[in-house]
């Protein structure tokens, strides 16, 4: 079966989890930010702590939510998920690398992934996806579970393959 292609869902999943990460940078700056200078700009009011507390935020926003529902809240929303290339759920470990590669990914605003994207044809994966061996599909495509593995022999099963 043919999988749709996702590649405009996923943009708009982009889009609202940027929307997201941006209230968790307002909500954090709000809490954290210094009001000492009124009159300097706001990124200049996060510390260097300020800054990586945001960035841990972000990240753990990505892990955390592929990590459990392998979707973000934005691929929730519009219907996709994250599975591994052979269509098992993804572990955390993919999951991880995933969510590193943002940032790579993530340069010139998300241009990198645009290009990696439209360059894999119809897997359309990004960098993170290529390292990770993932994909983004629609939710209603079946996930491959693999098959519980086959139990051990019984010592009848045994015994009759010796006697034969």
């Amino acid at each position: 079966m043919e999988q749709p292609d996702v590649i405009g869902r996923r943009i708009g999943a982009g889009i609202i989890d940027l929307g997201i990460v941006v209230v968790i940078v307002l909500l954090v700056g709000g809490i954290v930010g210094n009001d000492a200078a009124p009159d300097a700009p706001n990124s200049a009011r996060f510390g260097t702590l300020d800054r990586l507390g945001i960035l841990v935020l972000v990240f753990a926003y990505y892990f955390v939510t592929e990590t459990v529902w392998a979707q973000t809240l934005g691929k929730r929303a519009l219907g996709i998920r994250v599975v591994r290339v052979d269509g098992a759920r993804p572990g955390a470990g993919a999951i991880a690398v995933r969510t590193l590669l943002r940032a790579i990914d993530g340069l010139f605003f998300y241009l990198v992934a645009l290009i990696a994207v439209f360059a894999t044809g119809p897997r359309r994966q990004r960098l993170g996806d290529l390292a990770a061996k993932t994909r983004v599909v629609g939710v209603d495509e079946p996930v491959d579970e693999r098959p519980a593995a086959a139990p051990p022999p019984s010592d009848d099963d045994v015994i009759s393959q010796i006697m034969r």
